[in-house]
């Protein structure tokens, strides 16, 4: 179990650190997009403001990994049966949020791309529309080997829980 939650963990860790990373690249080429033509400025605002969030998002899933693998590692030597029945449901509502924030995000990829298509004649729409399509993408990659870590994890609990 400990390696199982070692390695979801770890993986949680270094996708916050990626995500963050991603984030201060996207901030700065779109700073740099920014100044480059005023046409593409709502491409850029967009681009930066969902990077910062982004950003925050990444250091704050780093921030928080260790202590909370910490506390999980603490109540799994108290008392192995008390961590098993509340991870187990913790996890499986991560995992159920995981597959509503994925289609949330297909949604706005599809939105975005037909706005972008279908208002190309207004440099801000299209803009802004391509902004949240970029971003979307890389949060739905994210998310979904996010969810795929968390799927191998919950199986180890089950697993666990059964004997």
């Amino acid at each position: 179990m400990r390696d199982a939650m070692t390695i979801y963990f770890n993986g949680e860790k270094n996708a916050g650190m990626f995500l963050a990373a991603i984030g201060i690249a996207v901030v700065i080429a779109a700073a740099t997009l920014f100044r480059a033509r005023p046409d593409y400025r709502s491409l850029a605002i967009t681009l930066g403001l969902v990077a910062l969030v982004e950003v925050a998002l990444g250091a704050g899933l780093y921030l928080k990994t260790d202590p909370q693998v910490n506390q999980l590692r603490a109540r799994l030597d108290a008392n192995a049966a008390a961590f098993y029945a509340e991870e187990a449901p913790r996890m499986t509502r991560v995992q159920r949020n995981f597959v509503v924030i994925e289609w949330v995000e297909v949604v706005l990829l599809i939105v975005a791309a037909v706005v972008a298509v279908a208002r190309k004649d207004s440099y801000t729409v299209t803009g802004v529309a391509l902004g949240l399509l970029v971003n979307a993408a890389v949060l739905l990659a994210f998310d979904l080997l996010a969810e795929r870590r968390g799927a191998v994890y919950l199986s180890v609990i089950e697993a666990a829980r059964r004997v």
